[in-house]
């Protein structure tokens, strides 16, 4: 069964956890809002300033984060499997990526650092 961590706190975030958790209809994921659960990060054994700095998937006892989680995650459920595929080449993968830290940095600094 694979695991997601997630920051609960972030809308963008919540609603698009939202959105997988309605299309995972074989109920094959278990999900931890790591804002609100201490209990998650006993699980993935990270700090919750690292869960909440990137997305992270956990997938046999081996821990994906960032674009890399998201491919996990997408190959499993009805819908985004297509985006698995479609992008899953190395150079789509490293630009995503790139994309991904610039985003996750942001919203991390204006949810976590401004206040």
């Amino acid at each position: 069964m694979k695991k997601v961590f997630y920051d609960g706190n972030c809308p963008i975030c919540k609603r698009e956890i939202e959105v997988y958790k309605k299309l995972n209809q074989n109920k094959s994921i278990k999900w931890y809002n790591i804002y609100e659960n201490n209990k998650a990060l006993k699980i993935i054994d990270k700090s919750r300033e690292e869960c909440l700095k990137s997305f992270h998937v956990m997938d046999k006892n081996i821990i994906y984060k960032e674009i890399d989680a998201f491919f996990i995650l997408w190959k499993e459920i009805k819908y985004f499997k297509i985006l698995y595929y479609l992008f899953n080449f190395k150079i789509i993968k490293f630009f995503l990526n790139f994309l991904y830290k610039i985003y996750a940095k942001y919203r991390y600094n204006k949810l976590y650092k401004n206040k």
